[in-house]
């Protein structure tokens, strides 16, 4: 009965998310539900996930284990929506837990060999699969989105620590980040599901994103303490078209530092304990102080164009996540999360 009640109160929370506050007038709700994953701490299993109602402002945190009276899992490392499902890649426990993004609920569990180390996921809805990097066995694995299940057979060799990955145009692109001393991103033909090239960028690859044009950014943060920069692929020649030299440092092996909103031509980065932004026509940087702060992960929300940053607190307390225009302002929205909170999905 108790599990029944919870679900209920959940149920009537995203129910309530209909009429926006009319208190806040600049804020323009377009998201039902925003989720975070919060990684929690590696080894500990205290991973959980955070839901956000933006024309409520209000919050729930560890939504899943409300609803399902159980954990997620060991280290939360992507979360993305495809259809009314959420997926959320959890690393160090070897699987993908899939919730409906409704009602909270679990509808599957897509697990993994044990040491896989699952870390990025990229939906194909031309083969209603999903391509996961696999960081520990330098490999790309490919889930059946009907049934949720692992299909083994279709399990690709790619280079070291793959870590972002992305699907444009029939194609797959992951990068090889060596754990930063990589330097090429594998790219996968989603019928053959073979590496059809390899393609050369800068060093320690991580995010990888799409803009609207179809082509392929790629954050390289480089050797440690060094300058990080953003390469930038066609999908058509599957060559690199130019490259960005930001002169700052990039984050590596932390939260999401790469993010596009392809709604409105532009990219944001997180670099320098800043955010940046660019100019993804001219690949010009508009601003290298967009806002200003340390930040663990970061998204934005294509219909608003509004930023949500996460601040992980140092891992001494739960995380906060801040919300801002695309100028730079502050909303006055924030909301606390769990334990590093890192990928950002949206219901809509």
């Amino acid at each position: 009965m108790k599990r029944i009640l919870i679900l209920t109160s959940f149920s009537l929370i995203l129910g309530s998310c209909k009429s926006p506050t009319a208190s806040v007038s600049y804020f323009v709700p377009s998201a039902s539900a925003v989720y975070v994953l919060n990684q929690g701490y590696f080894g500990q299993g205290n991973s959980t996930l955070t839901a956000y109602y933006p024309d409520s402002n209000r919050t729930v945190n560890d939504v899943f284990k409300l609803a399902n009276g159980r954990n997620l899992g060991d280290f939360g490392n992507d979360i993305a929506i495809y259809g009314n499902d959420a997926y959320m890649v959890i690393n160090n426990s070897d699987k993908i837990e899939v919730m409906d993004a409704t009602s909270g609920l679990s509808v599957g569990t897509v697990y993994f060999p044990s040491g896989t180390s699952p870390y990025r996921i990229a939906f194909d809805p031309l083969s209603d699969v999903a391509f996961v990097s696999d960081l520990y066995t330098n490999s790309v694995s490919v889930v059946n989105l009907s049934s949720n299940v692992l299909i083994s057979q279709d399990t690709i060799s790619v280079g070291k620590e793959p870590y972002g990955i992305a699907f444009v145009n029939g194609q797959v692109f992951v990068a090889n980040s060596g754990y930063g001393s990589g330097n090429t991103v594998s790219v996968i033909d989603e019928t053959t599901r073979k590496v059809v090239k390899t393609v050369t960028v800068g060093a320690g690859p991580t995010e990888v994103e799409a803009d609207e044009n179809g082509n392929v950014w790629v954050a390289c943060p480089g050797q440690q303490g060094s300058v990080g920069s953003i390469y930038i692929i066609s999908p058509s020649t599957d060559s690199v078209t130019d490259s960005i030299n930001t002169g700052m440092q990039i984050p590596s092996f932390t939260g999401h530092t790469l993010t596009i909103d392809t709604r409105n031509g532009v990219a944001y980065l997180i670099a320098d304990s800043s955010v940046v932004k660019l100019d993804v026509s001219t690949h010009k940087i508009l601003d290298k102080s967009l806002i200003s702060g340390s930040f663990y992960g970061i998204s934005v929300d294509e219909a608003t164009g509004n930023v949500y940053v996460t601040d992980a607190k140092g891992g001494k307390t739960n995380g906060v996540v801040y919300i801002y225009t695309s100028s730079g302002q502050y909303t006055n929205r924030s909301f606390t999360a769990g334990l590093y909170p890192d990928g950002i999905a949206f219901l809509r």
